[in-house]
């Protein structure tokens, strides 16, 4: 029985131990920018996720309630290809307000939106620290008479690749991906007050990657073992001490 707070005392330090471990294999992924004006893969798969992120929020938005019913959406700021992410957000938003009280703005059938969102397209190009969510931004759009818009900006275009130290990568497979963060925010025109706003992230896995096997359940599943044997230890000495002597 001299043996019995030793081996307790290792079973508190076998669990602390594993349970460190189980938290240190976890890691975020390492993002590196993509150059996808040169890569035409890249820029599909950045295509994919970015809507995935914006069909994400406006999804999430179209679950609230505002007076404001009827949305423009303003030129995206780091858009690609030609403005892709605005009409993408324009068609989810479309798509996810149907049936509901909510509508996009039809604003090509507007010449003063069109004239204000070049002027916006072209300010964008030339001062690339501007600031797409800038009151003065929202200010300029209050003489077209639509209820509310949408700003939005993309956040950033990544390589996502998970640390090898959080999984047990399969031979000859990455596990990479093309991540895209963006940042929309909904506003009342009338006062350039903010109604709501969020980021939203989506990922697309490269052609020919794996999902890597992540190590934590074999962690787990090593420290449960080594518990149950410690257990059993426990368990056939004091099984050994209550016997009749």
């Amino acid at each position: 029985m001299k043996s019995l707070p030793l081996l307790l005392l290792l079973l508190g330090l076998a669990g602390s131990a594993f349970a460190q471990t189980a938290g240190a294999a976890k890691g975020q992924p390492s993002l590196k920018p993509v150059d996808f004006r040169t890569d035409a893969q890249a820029l599909e798969l950045a295509k994919q996720a970015g809507s995935m992120a914006i069909r994400q929020w406006v999804e999430d938005f179209a679950a609230k309630t505002f007076d404001a019913k009827t949305y423009a959406f303003l030129p995206v700021k780091d858009d690609i290809d030609g403005g892709y992410f605005r009409d993408a957000a324009e068609a989810a938003f479309a798509e996810v307000a149907a049936g509901t009280s909510y509508s996009v703005y039809t604003s090509k059938n507007d010449p003063m939106f069109e004239t204000l969102s070049k002027e916006m397209f072209q300010e964008l190009d030339v001062q690339a620290s501007a600031d797409i969510f800038d009151p003065a931004t929202i200010q300029k759009f209050r003489r077209v008479n639509v209820a509310g818009l949408v700003v939005g900006r993309i956040a950033g275009i990544y390589y996502a690749e998970q640390p090898t130290q959080s999984g047990v990568q399969i031979e000859g497979f990455e596990n990479r991906a093309i991540q895209v963060r963006v940042i929309f925010r909904a506003y009342e025109n009338s006062t350039g007050r903010l109604l709501w706003g969020g980021e939203r992230v989506a990922s697309v896995a490269l052609p020919g990657t794996k999902l890597t096997v992540k190590r934590d359940w074999i962690l787990w599943a090593a420290g449960g073992f080594a518990l149950l044997g410690l257990l059993f230890i426990v368990h056939r000495m004091l099984s050994a001490a209550n016997r009749p002597r």
